[in-house]
């Protein structure tokens, strides 16, 4: 990012990575910027340095299968704007997400809905939603409703949602997203392609 982090605050690299976000396209909607600043990455990050944590381009991988590939992470802050740009949540909307990774996103949809309570976030691995449940916790959203379980069924206990991310890649949309998304609702999710993922 070509900040000294030694003695730059979690707070300036915050301002810095959401200015260089907006002036590269993404985050325009101003309650979109305006969580980015308030939120504390880096404590959803804990291992990673402040500087890695705030790269605006760059995802934190923060669990790998055995083989080494990447089995969850924090999305570059850049894609993570974008999508909630996408999704454009207004406040009192239901929101279900789809792949926990760190809590971050849900903490993000948590403040922009206006109550943690109406966010759940679904992951098929129990390592990933149990770190995700105490950095939420730990940053003060511990009512979001963190979820383990297969995120391709949806989660049908809280539908209908007004809004719904897939911070996964999917091949399709399954049926269940569609049945659980209530009408005029809004889905977001990035379509696997056979080209790099930014996570």
């Amino acid at each position: 990012m070509g900040t000294d982090t030694t003695t730059v605050s979690p707070g300036s690299l915050r301002a810095e990575m959401v200015a260089k976000v907006r002036k590269s396209g993404y985050a325009q909607l101003s309650e979109v910027a305006r969580v980015l600043l308030d939120t504390p990455r880096h404590e959803f990050v804990p291992d990673a340095p402040l500087a890695t944590a705030y790269d605006p381009w760059q995802a934190v991988i923060t669990h790998r299968f055995q083989d080494g590939r990447s089995l969850s992470c924090a999305s570059a802050p850049w894609l993570v704007a974008a999508m909630l740009d996408q999704l454009h949540v207004q406040p009192g909307n239901r929101i279900l997400e789809i792949g926990a990774g760190t809590g971050y996103n849900a903490c993000l949809l948590a403040q922009l809905t206006g109550r943690a309570d109406l966010v759940t976030t679904i992951d098929i691995d129990p390592d990933v939603t149990a770190k995700a449940k105490r950095a939420l916790t730990a940053t003060g959203y511990g009512d979001v409703h963190v979820i383990t379980g297969d995120g391709g069924l949806g989660y049908p206990d809280h539908a209908p949602y007004d809004r719904m991310i897939a911070t996964v890649s999917p091949w399709d949309i399954p049926a269940q997203w569609w049945q659980q998304l209530a009408p005029g609702g809004r889905l977001v999710a990035p379509l696997r392609f056979p080209v790099k993922s930014a996570c």
